[in-house]
Order: C-alpha cells, then structure tokens, then sequence
C-alpha cells in the first residue's frame, strides 16, 4: 500500500478513501502518510508558502492533512486568529483533531469543496500545499480550478497554492506548465497573480490576490 500511487481519482471521496486507508495502515509514519520525502521538505515547502503569503486573520488550509501546517506557523510564531483545517479524508481529520484538542483557536472539517463550495470571503488567507498533484475526474484540470476558484473566493485577502512542474521529476501524475497556470488564474479568476518558481524544484507555488 505505501508504495503505491494511483494514476488518479475518479472523485474526490475516491481520493478520501485512499488517505483514510494510509492513515491505518501507516499511522505513526506522518511523512509516508502524507507522500513527502520527509519533514525537511514538507517544512520547506510551508516556509516558502507563508514567506509569500504571511497569516492573517482567519486561516483556511484546504487538504490539511494531520495539520502540520499549525505546528509551522507556531515555530515560526506568525500571528493568527483561528485556523479551520479541511480535508477530504475522515481519518485524516479525526487524527489531527486529536492532536490540536486543546486549541480553542483551532478546528477542522471534512469536507469536498467541489461538492459543498465554502461561503464566500469566510476566511482570510488560504492554504492549498500539496493537495492538487494528483488528476480528479475526466477533467482534471477543470476539477483543479474549481478548487481554486472556490477557495479563492472563500478567502478575502488571497490563496497559495502548490503543484508540479512538467518534466522535472518523473512519476509525477498530473503537471502544468507554471507560467501557463498563472496566467490562467489571472484570465480566468482576475486575481492578482505571483509566481515563485525557482526552476530547479519539481513543485511551484502561485500566489493569488484580490
């Protein structure tokens, strides 16, 4: 099972399911769990994401996981008010609330946001870190942009998001060229849009505000 990586997911309760078996068989293995090379990745990629989009106000951090981005942002301690964790996996969300019990300020959600989209301008910077690499449904690029589209309007300064680059690395399941992505957003979304792709690394992060 932990070796194995699906081509894609017909929809995203397919892609919950799969994470809520890893989280069983893999539990204790955080970074296997959640496909990353280790922690020295996961935190760099975090860093380079609040770097360009620092916390404010109300956080939403879409496919969070087990919420490690909290531990993240309380090293560096960046100051927030609340921060609602959402991911498409139940058991991925009932671990991490058992580990952020005792945090009031703190809260999370199951949910699918192409099924159920967020309210608009509900929160205030938005998180999306390594969720989108792998294609859902017939059209993954559509499926793609309506989480963004959705999480963009649900945040009222702007969104972060990561993906992966074509041709960098291989095995990658679904990859768009980065400049091509970010024109897209600002065509399609009328966001203001910022690149950080540094042209060596197989992920980019694209910036979006309003």
């Amino acid at each position: 099972m932990f070796r194995y990586t699906p081509a894609g997911f017909p929809d995203p309760k397919a892609c919950g399911a799969f994470y809520d078996a890893r989280v069983g068989l893999l539990s204790g293995d955080d970074m296997m769990v959640l496909e990353y090379s280790g922690v020295e990745a996961q935190q760099r990629l975090f860093a380079r994401a609040i770097t360009l989009l620092p916390p404010q106000g109300d956080i939403l951090d879409l496919g969070c996981g087990l919420g490690h981005l909290i531990s993240c942002l309380d090293e560096k301690r960046l100051p927030y008010a609340n921060y609602h964790g959402i991911d498409v996996s139940s058991r991925m969300i009932d671990e991490a609330a058992k580990r952020y019990s005792g945090r009031s300020e703190v809260s999370f959600e199951r949910r699918d946001v192409l099924e159920e989209p967020l309210a608009p301008a509900r929160y205030d910077t938005g998180y999306i870190l390594s969720v989108l690499g792998y294609p859902l449904g017939d059209d993954p690029m559509r499926s793609m942009m309506g989480i963004i589209e959705n999480s963009f309007s649900a945040c009222r300064t702007g969104i972060v998001f990561s993906h992966l680059v074509s041709g960098r690395k291989a095995g990658l399941k679904f990859t768009t060229v980065p400049e091509e992505l970010a024109t897209r957003c600002k065509s399609e979304l009328g966001a203001k849009v910022e690149l950080d792709d540094d042209g060596a690394d197989f992920t980019y992060l694209i910036v979006l505000r309003h």
